[in-house]
């Protein structure tokens, strides 16, 4: 029997975590079983739990996906010249979130159930802390190029400003998934004129 290719299998996982996102938009985190991730996908169980041993698993998945997406994006920004000032990359998370997502309102259950969950709860926090160290060394960049700070206080400085620039991306996220008359971009735009430069 010929061997499936890591691209095939790549794909099919993308494929399945696409698949649960969809079943927990319409069903919510909580309520989507693997029955309704199965259906959704029109595969066959036993595919799917040759993929995946169920949907922490996918979760994950998805999550890892995400975040690895949008720390490349930060990178990529980090690499501009000029570099753009720390407050696009709010802009540039919140569209790659919504994006990847479709809607915000996913990752507001998850950090509903992280609360209680433990294993969601170390997912949460891997996946902040992982986009907080990189607001960290954005803005550490980002001081030393335009403000010329050496890279010590630079780093001290990012380190300070991180957290708002974090909530600020929490804030995005929680706010267009609760609130009816949300304004995207006027929320961004208060961002780039008020966040720290």
């Amino acid at each position: 029997m010929p061997r499936v290719s890591e691209e095939y299998r790549a794909a099919r996982r993308r494929e399945i975590a696409d698949a649960a996102l969809r079943a927990v938009r319409r069903k919510g985190f909580q309520a989507a079983s693997m029955a309704d991730i199965i259906a959704e996908s029109g595969m066959s169980a036993g595919a799917i739990y040759g993929y995946y041993a169920g949907k922490g698993e996918i979760v994950h998945e998805v999550a890892t996906r995400i975040v690895g997406g949008r720390l490349e994006d930060v990178e990529r920004l980090a690499a501009a010249d000029p570099m753009p000032p720390p407050a696009d990359v709010v802009r540039v998370l919140a569209s790659g979130m919504l994006e990847e997502l479709g809607e915000t309102g996913v990752l507001v259950q998850m950090w509903g159930e992280a609360v209680t969950d433990p294993t969601l709860q170390g997912l949460a926090s891997a996946v902040l802390s992982q986009l907080r160290d990189a607001y960290v060394r954005y803005l550490s960049a980002w001081h030393q190029r335009e403000h010329g700070l050496a890279p010590e206080d630079a780093d001290a400085l990012g380190a300070d400003q991180a957290p708002l620039f974090l909530a600020a991306s929490q804030a995005f996220v929680v706010q267009s998934a609760l609130l009816d008359d949300f304004d995207a971009e006027a929320y961004l735009d208060r961002v780039t004129r008020h966040l720290p430069r």
